[in-house]
């Protein structure tokens, strides 16, 4: 069976933080939270890794069904309309996607493989999804 660790990171968010405050920051990572929730099948395993960014575990989901499901998650959250005191804040998702495969010998290349993907989502412009490469 296939699975796939997606790797996510909120765009910008140090930006929220100090121009908002950290309140607004948590209220974004609580809605963003809301929203993988939503998003997620109840066999999907999900988590905060790290300040921004979170790891979510797909199993038995091949890579073109995980693109999909990221695709979804990185569209609601760019959607989300986030009340903070008078301001309405915006805030988007960088999402880089990894299957397993045979030739990982550890979990540790599988997170690598699924952090360089997010890098290239980040460095690519943000506010997408990419899926790993091993010609990466």
């Amino acid at each position: 069976h296939q699975s796939t660790l997606l790797m996510c990171d909120i765009d910008h968010f140090k930006r929220v933080n100090d121009t908002y405050g950290h309140s607004a920051g948590d209220l974004v990572i609580q809605q963003i939270a809301d929203a993988v929730r939503k998003t997620l099948r109840a066999t999907d395993i999900a988590g905060r890794y790290g300040g921004e960014e979170y790891a979510i575990l797909l199993v038995e989901t091949n890579l073109e069904q995980a693109a999909h499901l990221a695709e979804r998650l990185r569209k609601s959250v760019e959607q989300l309309s986030i009340k903070y005191n008078s301001q309405i804040l915006k805030v988007t998702l960088s999402i880089g996607l990894a299957e397993h495969n045979k030739d990982m010998t550890s979990y540790r290349q599988w997170l690598e493989a699924a952090d360089k993907a997010l890098y290239r989502s980040k460095a690519g412009g943000r506010n997408r999804v990419t899926c790993y490469s091993p010609l990466d």
